[in-house]
């Protein structure tokens, strides 16, 4: 049986450790930019995309925008039946189908601080079918 030959990893050359620290760095910063405080120049506006889950968090300041991207629940034969929130501390802005139909952006301001819940609800057209909790997202309002 032969020997095996074990050599030590080689060092990553100098201009790939450089750009591969800087493809690091503008991917941290980019999704820091989503986060960043007002005072270093962030908007305080908080943009969610909620796929996947059924129940999501946001956390933003008072009189900020918090916009909720969904895909329309009508590719799957459902229709929007309602959302519920706190009119207290929160206004609705806006509904604005985008993406060919495909997706749906629901614009929300925060009016005051604490903590509430936006629920959309959806449901099959037919008269007789009941509302079922679509997405579901807890929102935190801060001073």
């Amino acid at each position: 049986m032969p020997a095996l030959k074990f050599s030590p990893p080689r060092l990553m050359r100098p201009a790939r450790l450089f750009f591969t620290s800087a493809l690091l760095a503008l991917g941290l910063l980019a999704l820091g930019c989503a986060h960043m405080p007002r005072m270093l120049g962030g908007t305080g506006d908080l943009q969610l995309r909620l796929d996947g889950e059924q129940i999501h968090e946001a956390s933003l300041p008072v009189g900020r925008i918090l916009s909720l991207d969904m895909r329309d629940p009508g590719l799957s034969g459902y229709v929007f039946s309602g959302t519920v929130f706190n009119t207290t501390m929160m206004r609705l802005d806006g509904i604005e189908p985008f993406d060919g139909g495909r997706r749906v952006r629901y614009t929300f301001t925060a009016l005051a601080e604490g903590e509430t819940e936006v629920v959309f609800k959806i449901r099959k057209p037919d008269p007789d079918y009941r509302p079922e909790v679509f997405k579901r997202v807890k929102v935190v309002i801060v001073k």
